[in-house]
């Protein structure tokens, strides 16, 4: 999570959840998924909700610009556990030594 006096990013973000306010749709997203509406690693979080759009209510016509975000952070302790997990099983197991 960001630190206090600073912005929030997608950087931090495992997904984002937007759901319409008018007809209620609901979609989780991955950070990636959100590159065809400009977002980068850097956008921050606040700014997500005047760039992203209802399709649904797009296709009726109407604004489908009224949408409710809501994200789910990176967890530090897990991630630091899933780079241990990864390093400890890239591991070469060290040859015994030899009694002379």
């Amino acid at each position: 999570m960001a630190l206090p006096g600073k912005e929030a990013t997608i950087a931090e973000v495992v997904s984002i959840a937007v759901e319409c306010i008018d007809c209620g749709r609901n979609r989780w997203w991955k950070p990636a998924e959100l590159r065809r509406f400009g977002v980068t690693a850097q956008t921050p979080l606040a700014s997500l909700s005047g760039r992203l759009i209802c399709s649904a209510c797009r296709a009726d016509g109407l604004p489908g610009a009224a949408v409710v975000i809501q994200a789910a952070f990176v967890d530090e302790q897990q991630r630091r556990r899933a780079e241990a997990r990864m390093l400890s099983e890239r591991e070469v197991p060290l040859e015994r030594s030899r009694r002379a």
